[in-house]
């Protein structure tokens, strides 16, 4: 019944499925990529004040991400992107990013700066030191962070059921809540 979508609220599953994943691989793709890159800038390149971006960083985890549901609605209303699967991921990689630069960071000190030092004496750029030394050597970190990433992209209901309302943009966590309109549930097919 669910591979061919034959009940009624299954109608877009395999689209919704799809959905979501999408919308998850977005969320791990970004969250690794400013994660690191900030990092890697903070960390390495030293800039002059990195402490305040980290810090202000995970500042934002402060105000709990329910509280900052309304606001960003009324914003991604203003702008036309409801609906939008772009506004939900803009809001899980802002929600998973400090997380990561915290990661990151942390990680990155346990990686001795002579590998960077010789790297320049060699003539490689920032760019080949970040590609060819630092990614490499963060690789369990990177695994980490992408794995949060993804499972809070997966389960993220909140922003899902506020952003994306209608059956053909929604994704299969608020699908399966649609299962509980009826007086019977289909516990079956939500399984």
């Amino acid at each position: 019944v669910v591979i061919t979508q034959s009940y009624w609220y299954l109608t877009y599953f395999w689209e919704q499925f799809a959905r979501s994943i999408y919308l998850a691989g977005m969320t791990v793709i970004f969250t690794l990529t400013i994660g690191s890159l900030a990092s890697f800038s903070v960390g390495r390149l030293r800039i002059r004040h990195g402490w305040l971006v980290t810090n202000a960083a995970l500042l934002t985890y402060v105000i709990p991400a329910s509280f900052l549901a309304i606001p960003f609605y009324r914003l991604m209303a203003k702008y036309g992107m409801m609906n939008n699967l772009w506004a939900v991921i803009a809001s899980l990689v802002a929600f998973a990013t400090p997380y990561a630069i915290f990661i990151f960071q942390q990680y990155g000190r346990s990686i001795p700066i002579e590998l960077d030092e010789a790297a320049r004496i060699d003539g490689a750029s920032p760019v080949q030191i970040y590609f060819r030394i630092y990614l490499p050597l963060m690789v369990p970190a990177l695994v980490a962070v992408g794995t949060f990433a993804l499972l809070l992209a997966w389960n993220e209901f909140l922003y899902q059921f506020l952003l994306l309302s209608s059956k053909r943009s929604m994704t299969v966590p608020v699908a399966i809540v649609q299962f509980l309109n009826s007086d019977e549930a289909p516990w079956n097919y939500m399984m």
